[in-house]
């Protein structure tokens, strides 16, 4: 019996997928620098911070570096995985219930791949 290649290479890209489909703590790393990187932007601009709070900041980038850690705990607990085995799909909900929901931050809802080894943020949208 004959086999062609790409027969042959099926089953070893779906043993490498497998083996590469992210778990939690790869997530979590994933969405602290994410998070992190999307505060600075957000936040360390000119005028945005209030007056006091620039006072006490020395320097608004490193805060939200140094907090890295943090904030991808935070979004792992925040987060709901379904694992696919050859990839997974996060949902997280900030700002809706649990943790953050008596704090005044607007709602957000999103869905990230994690295949290959990567992430890939599928929807990511404001709830009112």
């Amino acid at each position: 019996m004959r086999f062609s290649l790409p027969l042959l290479l099926l089953p070893a890209a779906g043993a490498l997928l497998w083996i590469g489909n992210p778990g939690p703590q790869d997530f979590a790393e994933f969405a602290g620098r994410e998070l992190s990187e999307r505060g600075i932007q957000e936040f360390c601009r000119d005028g945005v911070l209030p007056l006091m709070v620039n006072l006490m900041v020395d320097n608004c980038p490193r805060l939200f570096r140094d907090q890295r850690e943090a904030l991808g705990d935070l979004a792992l607990q925040l987060s709901q995985r379904r694992n696919f085995g050859f990839f997974s799909l996060y949902k997280t909900e900030v700002g809706a219930s649990g943790l953050l929901a008596q704090l005044p931050l607007p709602r957000y809802s999103l869905e990230t791949l994690a295949v290959a080894g990567q992430f890939i943020v599928l929807r990511a949208e404001s709830v009112d």
